[in-house]
């Protein structure tokens, strides 16, 4: 009988063998595409009953623009005009710009002579008392905030795109929720008269325990004089007028009088005492530290007197909160917010009857400005915004433009 040829055996049996390999991976294949067919129905059933369950929540937690493009917006009925600055598809309020300080001439030798000035504190009237209107009722769902949150900050981001001649940094507190939303809220930022905020609160933690006027009476001396252009003190008034402490915090807020602000720091043991209680607050950047950064030109700075919108979002938060549950610590440092005597640029954002109690910080030599507000709008908000720019009118028309876009995310939040 004739042996089969060895090497068709061998051919043979590799073809057996390759047709079980083949048959197993078919079969794995198709159990695998089964499990995951039957995993994915499981899910989807899941999910369904989720949504059904709780509607408002489903999608919450990762909700971009993207996902719920469906939502429409409501229609606003504010007036408002297209601005060039910004791309083609934004609209905004009318801009307002800031109120820049004006240098006033040196006084010539005759004018700085003393003459008839009653050097007797003149008395001191407090304003009514600020209170919180209620807040409104909130229609959008948690994730419809959520991505209109998206969508102020994309505006946001685009508009400093847009404007690359200027330095903008941006915080939003919603302050009943703690919600927050900052762009370059950490770099540093030239504060200015706004620190105004975080010393006088600091201050009023001090005397807590005071509810009368503060009737102590401060010398104008010539060891604290300030710029005649930044201090309402030093304009008006020849050393030796006296004031009283309740006048002098006044002023700093209400006028942005920097005369009036080194006053309030020396009564509080000097800049370090200050800045040291300030920090116990917030201190992301430390005023007395130096900190390298560089402006809107692109010029490096290494130097003290900067802080965050981080820390300013921060201090108006704290100060809000301490008010809501014990107003008489700061009842007069709200009011002297409430009335300021420097405009606002955010006015010309927010509806007409809206509160904005705020102070603007304005180095007028750097370019820099740092408005700093609480919003009593349908929530009360607050609402940090920096800009560096070559103008102050280009400043007053970037403030008040972020804070039409801000304007129109709680709109559509309450709509």
């Amino acid at each position: 009988m004739k042996r089969p040829n060895p090497t068709f055996l061998k051919k043979a049996e590799g073809i057996k063998t390759s047709r079980k390999k083949r048959t197993l991976i078919i079969i794995g294949v198709l159990l695998a595409m089964t499990s995951v067919i039957i995993f994915i129905s499981s899910m989807a059933s899941a999910q369904e009953k989720y949504r059904q369950l709780y509607p408002g929540l489903v999608g919450a937690a990762t909700s971009t623009t993207t996902a719920y493009s469906a939502y429409q917006r409501p229609v606003h009925t504010t007036t408002e005009t297209t601005t060039t600055a910004t791309t083609t598809s934004e609209t905004t309020t009318a801009p307002h710009a800031v109120l820049a300080a004006t240098p006033t001439p040196t006084p010539s030798p005759e004018e700085t002579a003393h003459t008839s000035q009653n050097d007797d504190p003149d008395p001191f009237t407090e304003d009514r008392d600020f209170n919180f209107k209620p807040a409104g009722i909130q229609t959008a769902t948690y994730q419809e905030r959520a991505v209109y949150m998206d969508e102020l900050k994309d505006r946001i981001v685009n508009y400093q795109k847009t404007h690359p001649d200027m330095r903008i940094c941006y915080e939003f507190i919603s302050l009943p929720t703690g919600e927050r939303l900052g762009v370059d809220e950490l770099n540093p930022v030239i504060p200015a008269g706004a620190m105004a905020i975080p010393f006088e609160i600091v201050y009023y933690d001090s005397i807590a325990g005071e509810t009368g006027p503060l009737s102590k009476v401060i010398d104008y001396e010539e060891n604290l004089n300030g710029a005649r252009n930044s201090s309402y003190i030093a304009r008006t008034y020849f050393f030796g007028k006296r004031f009283y402490m309740r006048t002098l915090l006044n002023y700093a807020i209400v006028r942005n009088d920097s005369v009036a602000l080194n006053y309030v720091i020396e009564e509080m043991g000097g800049l370090d005492e200050a800045i040291k209680k300030v920090n116990e607050i917030s201190g992301y950047i430390s005023y007395t530290d130096s900190v390298i950064y560089k402006d809107y030109r692109g010029l490096e700075f290494r130097a003290p007197g900067t802080i965050s919108c981080y820390d300013m979002g921060n201090y108006l938060s704290y100060l809000y909160h301490v008010f809501i549950n014990t107003p008489q610590v700061n009842q007069r440092l709200i009011n002297d917010m409430a009335h300021s005597e420097i405009e606002s640029p955010l006015s010309a954002a927010f509806p007409q009857d809206t509160r904005i109690l705020h102070v603007l910080g304005r180095n007028t030599s750097r370019g820099a400005y740092l408005e700093c507000a609480i919003v009593d709008y349908e929530e009360p908000i607050a609402l940090i915004i920096y800009v560096e720019a070559a103008s102050p009118d280009a400043a007053g028309t970037a403030i008040a433009t972020l804070g039409g876009y801000t304007q129109k995310f709680i709109e559509a939040c309450y709509s």
